[in-house]
């Protein structure tokens, strides 16, 4: 999910023409300021032929996993696809497979009131490619709080229940540090978007076209499956990948002032620390823009601002480096339309 390859130049990977002598310097810009220059995006090696896919998306109605759910005598099974037949689970196919890092949506068909999971018990999801547990965070009815939840990648669960329709939210457990720690950066991602829900859903956003670029170099990987494999499997226009780069590598030196790719708040400014290392993006920035757009900046060398904080378009929020899973000077950068990334080249100008 975080990091790509900054350091080395893959075959067919997309390279920027522009000049790096004209990245931004100031240590804060003044209102209406401009990022880099508009980079010129060609293609170095040729198209790369498409990689394999893990797994295509399974037609409606296909047996996805099996759900073994605290207190439940016998395994449940998913379908793909919702409503869910009687007495199955079904999956909601804009949403992750088992396994991956975002968050995934089943609900139950009619006949189907399991007894809601006790907060910190574990749900097992079998799917034919591996199987995997998730921890019950918490359940409520819905409708029955106002608060911004925030979509912790994981499971997500409803069900019937006397009161209501029941949400169950449960965390994916990883059996190594660094998994966890990847899982551990998405939550926060997720969290800082909950917090600011009131003020993200105002404005239009940005239109595609219409952000700066963050800074002016070679762009070493680009957005799509990758054969790197500290990369998550993610689900990309109904395909599955087992590896893939959410967001543009762009190679600069260490110390490179990053701008904001457009106006709006700093949602989070941190960094994702593990046994005292950082890993993951590193130290990081992600900006709400408005319309539920955000913007991501991976692997700084320095953080320049706070989470809550307004900036504008072409303001510096930090500086370049090759902190967390990196093996090089680069900057890290993702667009994402709620909690999904999305290819961040047609929205830069």
């Amino acid at each position: 999910m975080a990091a790509g390859a900054g350091g080395a130049v893959v075959a067919g990977a997309l390279a920027v023409a522009a000049d790096r002598s004209a990245a931004p310097t100031a240590s804060h810009r003044a209102p209406g300021a401009a990022a880099a220059p508009t980079p010129r995006v060609v293609v170095a090696h040729g198209t790369p032929p498409p990689m394999l896919a893990f797994r295509p998306r399974l037609a409606d109605g296909a047996v996805l996993a099996r759900v073994t759910l605290p207190g439940t005598a016998q395994p449940i099974t998913v379908l793909e696809g919702t409503p869910a037949r009687p007495g199955m689970l079904g999956h909601d196919s804009s949403t992750a497979y088992p396994g991956e890092p975002h968050s995934m949506l089943l609900v139950a068909g009619p006949d189907l009131e399991p007894p809601a999971p006790a907060d910190g018990a574990v749900i097992e999801v079998a799917a034919t490619y591996g199987v995997y547990r998730y921890r019950v965070l918490e359940s409520h009815v819905l409708g029955a709080t106002s608060a911004p939840v925030a979509e912790i990648p994981g499971l997500r669960l409803v069900t019937a229940s006397p009161a209501g329709e029941r949400m169950t939210t449960a965390q994916l457990l990883a059996d190594d540090p660094q998994t966890a720690a990847e899982l551990a950066q998405e939550a926060a991602v997720a969290q800082a978007q909950a917090d600011l829900s009131a003020q993200v859903q105002q404005g239009d956003g940005v239109a595609a076209g219409h952000l700066l670029w963050p800074c002016s170099g070679p762009l070493t990987q680009g957005f799509g499956p990758s054969p790197y494999g500290f990369e998550f499997p993610y689900v990309y226009q109904g395909v599955a990948y087992p590896h893939f780069h959410t967001g543009l590598d762009i190679a600069v030196a260490s110390g490179t002032p990053i701008a904001a790719a457009a106006g709006g708040t700093v949602a989070l400014a941190g960094a994702n620390v593990v046994g005292g290392k950082l890993v993951g993006y590193g130290n990081y920035v992600v900006i709400a823009h408005g319309g539920g757009l955000y913007t991501l900046y991976g692997h700084l060398s320095r953080i320049d601002v706070v989470a809550g904080q307004r900036v504008v378009a072409g303001e510096q929020i930090g500086l370049s480096g090759s902190t967390g899973n990196s093996t090089g000077p680069h900057l890290h950068f993702e667009v994402r339309r709620g909690y999904e990334p999305v290819d961040p080249l047609p929205y830069l100008q």
